[in-house]
């Protein structure tokens, strides 16, 4: 169903972001590499 395959699907983008090492990230999953990074925008005052 429908229902069914939300859920999993839900279940697999977690997975898939939080647990799947990336090579590209040097085997860190996209969740940790963002955790990472100081995307901030500073004002200057």
């Amino acid at each position: 169903s429908s229902d069914s395959r939300n859920q999993d699907l839900a279940r697999y983008l977690d997975w898939y972001n939080t647990g799947r090492p990336h090579y590209a990230l040097n085997k860190q999953p996209p969740a940790k590499r963002l955790s990472q990074l100081n995307n901030v925008l500073r004002n200057d005052s």
